[in-house]
């Protein structure tokens, strides 16, 4: 059975069809790259998936229970929302860290606010502080956003998403707000995390990056899956004319 099943997603915006009939599914430990062009609907799939956006129609599964299904009753799904988003962390493009609170704050803030007696506040920062390692960040955790470079940044917004422990960890464009000399720093942890079997969906326009680390490859194109497949059969023997299309744009620049 896989870990994730997405059955005909739809999503509108007024009379405007953003996605159309999107179904894949992924199974445990495996890393799932979403390519395309800008306006294909790749950061609106993985919005749905986080339910930053709710979809109009089709279904979500994890692990063989359906947390969504678009024929409820919106109140019923509003109320089991919040529990709905642990199954999915998402890395944003733009790191969006809080300024105010330190590396280590950042990674453990949300762990500390559901231990509303702080029972658990040390053990919560040891397991901050341990995701900060694994980030090779150990040495940043009293510094500021401010105080940290693009990569670093990004790094610290990867442990803060790997602190719920998701079910599935989302990317979206992870390297595209930073400088290209920190974007190698950030796709070795990406590629560390594949090879300890994280379950992932990576939204990317690192062609590469997408071939050597996904185990699968979906190409979207005006909101519908054009062509899916296992990753180094659909990057360099694509089938579709469009997937070629596209490819050969990345190849020439």
């Amino acid at each position: 059975m896989a870990l994730l099943e997405v059955s005909h997603i739809e999503k509108h915006f007024g009379q405007t069809k953003v996605l159309s009939d999107i179904s894949f599914s992924l199974d445990q430990g495996q890393s799932l790259a979403i390519i395309g062009s800008s306006g294909s609907g790749k950061t609106t799939l993985l919005r749905c998936l986080n339910f930053l956006e709710t979809p109009t129609s089709g279904t979500i599964s994890v692990g063989g229970a359906v947390i969504f299904d678009a024929a409820q009753p919106a109140a019923q799904r509003e109320e089991e929302l919040r529990q709905k988003r642990l199954h999915f962390g998402l890395v944003f493009q733009s790191f969006n860290l809080f300024p105010q609170y330190t590396a280590l704050q950042n990674v453990t803030l949300a762990l500390h606010l559901r231990d509303e007696k702080g029972a658990r506040r040390e053990e919560i920062d040891r397991a901050g502080m341990e995701l900060l390692e694994k980030m090779g960040l150990a040495d940043r955790a009293a510094h500021y956003p401010h105080q940290l470079s693009g990569g670093q940044q990004q790094r610290v917004a990867i442990a803060r998403a790997l602190a719920l422990k998701p079910d599935v960890l989302c990317f979206d464009e992870p390297t595209s707000a930073l400088d290209p000399e920190l974007t190698g720093e950030v796709l070795k942890v990406i590629r560390a995390l594949g090879q300890q079997h994280t379950t992932m969906i990576i939204v990317t326009h690192e062609m590469a990056f997408a071939r050597d680390v996904a185990d699968q490859v979906i190409f979207m194109d005006g909101g519908v899956i054009v062509e899916q497949g296992p990753a180094r059969e659909v990057i360099e023997a694509p089938r579709e004319e469009r997937t070629r299309q596209f490819l050969a744009h990345y190849a020439e620049t």
